[in-house]
This record gives structure tokens, C-alpha cells and sequence, in this order.
């Protein structure tokens, strides 16, 4: 096959491997395939060129149109992350012809040691891992629970080398190592059955409902703001108007919410979950309507997580916050977001995760983008938590990305999470990752996610006891790789 074409086949394959509306699982299977083997048939300077430039072009592609904001304001992380997966490629060049019988390692170790750098450099998250396209493989999803993500893109990366190794050297030469990956691929697709088999949720559940104001309410609150003149994402221009005129044209869409959380009760709701800031409140009207959420949660014994924006008289004007209220009506937590996005110009929160007891188990909250960051999601394992509520909000065509995220969050820490996004796609999982409850903002007139999730004491997984060792080891091997790759090529060894 001419490299022209294998690197057109491993370019569309990679567009349809990472881009969340319409990505083909299959896709991250094949993608490197092709890939890897045009990086060994055209000059060096040209492989680095054009598997950059795919690479690049598919960070930018799933974050698409809708995200220019996030493009524009990360170009240069996602250029890092694009040139640190190329590293994977070339040491796959020039390194693992001399790695002997760990020739197929070197693409694998290399690829996850770059992805995980890109975390560390940049504090974006986990964005492009190759293992989050696989969130929907229950089996190879478990083995997110020793590995985290990671693991999975050591699975396909290392599943490409074996392929494109075979495809070089034929048969013979690799037949013994074909054997050992499909071993030991058997083995990681068992262990992962084994554990849904054999260590299935429990059957105590607790019924949750995430809610989101109507669009008549949003037009009502909308229209009102443009009488004031206001705009609710100028957070200074909010705290300057009047307050009695900004605090009316806000309350369309809290008393709406407050109407629902009250629905939801009655329905059998013991947890109602409001989307990320969709709900906007003035610091001045903030304890009257806690005070009316708290009379609801005290009559109906639930607990309500109201999620909201709120304006301050202090720069920058607004916080993004998360308040748990309790069946005596009492607050449990008042949380602020740990990690804004770029397009967020406001204070983080200390990064402390909050906790609170409940009947169901343990309960803990982060909002939106801090799943992605697992040091925070750890924390809500370390604290034996049963059930994480995430208050979030998206955008047309990203919020099936972090929806997939969320996922692994729940395998990894051996919990089941609640993700309830405006905007977006909302969650609900299950420890092991199966979905049992999917909402999306922009299919429904009113979006409702209601689940019953299996709560319970979980014992902590590997991954939430070791972390990113997996990782670590990772790094640790590529560093070590061009050495030892070196010296054996002086000695004559292949």
C-alpha cells in the first residue's frame, strides 16, 4: 500500500475515532495501524511532518466549530499534545527494531508516557487520551479500575504495534509475540467480564432526578435581561445594575427549578440535582432562595443539590458554585468549582471535595470540568463515598465528551456518579460503568434525567488506592527506552 493512501486511511480513521457526536470505537483500533505504518515507509523528517499534522488535525476536529472558544484559548496545549503523541510514533521509527523482543512495547509505553505528560504540563485533564474512545466496551472498560484510562490506551496502542509488526516482518518472525498479546488481550477482556459478573452492583438503590428550567422560562429570564440590559456572562456589568431589576428578570428560571425539584419529589425523588449555573442568583437573594429550597427538602426528606451562578460586589464578580441542602433543610456543603474552564474568568475553589451522609451511602459533589482532573475524583474514593453528583454544563457537540469521561471517574473510583449537564448530555452510571439513565439538552422540550443508581460502602479499587503508577511506569520505561535501545544497537543485538 503506497504511503499516500496509508496515511489518508489513518487520518480518517482518527476523525472518526475521537470526534464524541459520531466516533467509531472500532476507529482507535485502526487508526494508529495505518499510522505507524506510514511513519516507517517515508523519511523521517516526513513522518514527523504528516503524523503530526493528523494528529493536530484531530485534537482540533473533535473540538470542533461550537468549541472555537476552547480552541483558541488551548491551541498551544493541544499543539504539545499533538507533538507528544507524534513522539510515540518516531520512537516506534526508531527504536523498536533495536528493542528485540519488546519491539512492540515501544510504541505502546511511549504513547501512554506522552499522554500523561500533556496532563501534568498543561492541567487540561485527560483530554485526548486514546483510551477514552472506548467508554462503551464494558469489559476492557474495567480495566480502567487499575490502570485508569491509561491502561486502555496502552490496550489499542499496544494492539496496533503487535498488527503493524506482523504487517512488516510477516508471520514467522512474530508469531511468538502475536501469541503473547492475544494472551494476554484474552486475559484483560476476561478479568473485565469477570468483574461485571462477579462483582455486579448492589441492588440498594436511590432515586435520583436531575432537572432543568423550561424554555419558557429561559425566554422569560432572557427577555427580561435585555429590558435591564444586561448581559448575565459580563459578571461586573450584573453587579453594577440594579439589583432589584437583575434579581427579577433571574427569577424565571430558579422559581421554575424550584417548581421541578418539587415535582421530582413527589414522583419519589430522594436526590434532585440542578444543572451548573444555569440557574443564576445575586448574592443579596441567595439566602431566601436556600431558605425555600430548604423548606421543600425538610417537607418531602430529600436532598436537593442546587447548582448556580452567583454574583458578588467583589471582583471577579461571580462564583460558580455547587449547594447541597439536607431532609432537615439545612446546607451540607457550599462548593466551589476547582477548575474553571479557560472561558470561565472567575476564582477557584480551595479543591477540597466535600462529603456529606446520607441513608444512601456517602455522598460527594464536583462541578463539570472537574471530573476530568482525577486527583479531584480521588479524593471522593479516598473518602468512601457511594455516589458523586457532578452539576454541568456544555455546549452543543462537547458534551458527549465529558459524558464519556465521566464514565471512566465512576470505574476508576468504584462509585456510581450522577451527571447532570445543561447544554449537553446528561449521565447516569453505575460503578462499572453502565449507563442506566442518558438525557440530552438538545432532544427533549424538557430535559429530565431520572435513574435509580446502586448505592453502597465500595470497597476502593486498585486505581483509587494507587493512582497513576500505571502511568508512571509508563514514563519511567519511555526515558529509559532510547537508551537502551542504543546500547543495544552498538552491541549488533536485535
Amino acid at each position: 500500500m503506497k504511503p499516500r493512501l496509508l496515511w489518508w486511511l489513518g487520518t480518517a480513521l482518527l476523525l472518526l475515532a475521537v470526534h464524541t457526536d459520531w466516533n467509531v470505537p472500532l476507529a482507535a483500533w485502526v487508526f494508529p495501524i495505518f499510522l505507524l505504518r506510514y511513519a516507517r515507509q517515508v523519511p523521517v523528517r516526513r513522518a514527523i511532518l504528516m503524523v503530526g499534522l493528523s494528529l493536530l488535525i484531530g485534537q482540533l476536529f473533535w473540538l470542533g466549530v461550537t468549541g472555537l472558544l476552547f480552541v483558541l484559548s488551548g491551541l498551544l496545549a493541544f499543539t504539545l499534545l499533538a507533538v507528544l503523541q507524534t513522539t510515540a510514533f518516531l520512537a516506534d521509527r526508531l527504536c523498536a527494531d533495536r528493542a528485540g523482543p519488546l519491539r512492540t512495547l515501544v510504541f505502546p509505553v511511549t504513547l501512554v508516557a506522552g499522554e500523561y505528560l500533556f496532563t501534568v504540563i498543561t492541567g487540561f485533564g485527560d483530554f485526548g487520551a486514546l483510551g477514552s474512545t472506548q467508554s462503551a466496551n464494558l469489559p476492557l472498560l474495567q480495566t480502567a479500575s487499575v490502570t485508569g484510562v491509561y491502561g486502555l490506551t496502552f490496550v489499542l496502542a499496544w494492539f496496533a504495534s503487535v498488527v503493524n509488526t506482523g504487517w512488516t516482518e510477516g508471520w514467522p518472525p512474530v508469531k511468538r509475540t502475536v501469541l503473547v498479546h492475544a494472551c494476554v488481550l484474552g486475559l484483560v477482556f476476561l478479568a473485565g467480564g469477570a468483574r461485571l459478573l462477579f462483582d455486579a452492583p448492589t441492588t440498594q438503590t436511590v432515586r435520583v432526578a436531575g432537572i432543568s428550567p423550561s424554555a419558557g422560562a429561559d425566554k422569560a429570564s432572557s427577555e427580561a435581561l435585555e429590558r435591564v440590559g444586561v448581559k448575565y456572562w459580563r459578571a461586573e456589568e450584573v453587579s453594577a445594575a440594579d439589583p432589584a431589576a437583575v434579581g427579577a428578570a433571574f427569577a424565571p428560571v430558579t422559581e421554575d427549578l424550584v417548581t421541578r425539584t418539587r415535582q421530582q419529589a413527589s414522583a419519589g425523588a430522594k436526590i434532585v440535582v440542578w444543572p451548573e449555573t444555569h440557574a443564576r442568583v445575586l448574592e443579596r437573594d441567595q439566602d431566601s432562595l436556600l431558605k425555600r429550597v430548604g423548606a421543600e427538602a425538610k417537607q418531602a426528606g430529600i436532598h436537593v443539590e442546587l447548582a448556580y451562578a452567583l454574583y458578588t460586589k467583589q471582583a471577579p464578580y461571580i462564583r460558580n458554585v455547587a449547594v447541597l441542602v439536607g431532609p432537615t433543610g439545612e446546607v451540607a456543603w457550599t462548593y466551589d468549582k476547582t477548575r474553571p474552564t479557560p472561558m470561565e474568568p472567575m476564582t477557584p475553589g480551595p479543591g477540597t471535595v466535600p462529603t456529606a451522609d446520607s441513608p444512601y451511602g456517602r455522598l460527594a459533589t464536583v462541578i463539570c470540568y472537574d471530573a476530568d482532573f482525577r486527583d479531584l475524583t480521588r479524593q471522593a474514593a479516598d473518602k468512601e463515598t457511594a455516589l458523586l453528583l457532578v452539576p454541568a454544563n456544555d455546549w452543543s457537540g462537547f458534551g458527549t465528551l465529558h459524558a464519556e469521561k465521566a464514565t471512566f471517574r465512576a470505574v476508576e473510583n468504584g462509585y456510581s456518579l450522577f451527571r447532570h449537564s445543561t447544554h449537553g448530555n446528561s449521565t447516569a452510571v453505575d460503578d462499572q460503568g453502565r449507563i442506566l439513565g442518558h438525557a440530552d439538552y438538545f432532544r427533549t422540550d424538557q430535559q429530565t434525567l431520572v435513574a435509580d443508581l446502586p448505592v453502597q460502602p465500595r470497597t476502593q479499587t486498585v486505581y483509587s488506592r494507587v493512582g497513576d503508577v500505571f502511568a508512571w511506569l509508563c514514563l519511567a520505561a519511555a526515558a529509559i527506552c532510547p537508551l537502551w535501545t542504543y546500547k543495544r544497537g552498538r552491541t549488533g543485538k536485535r
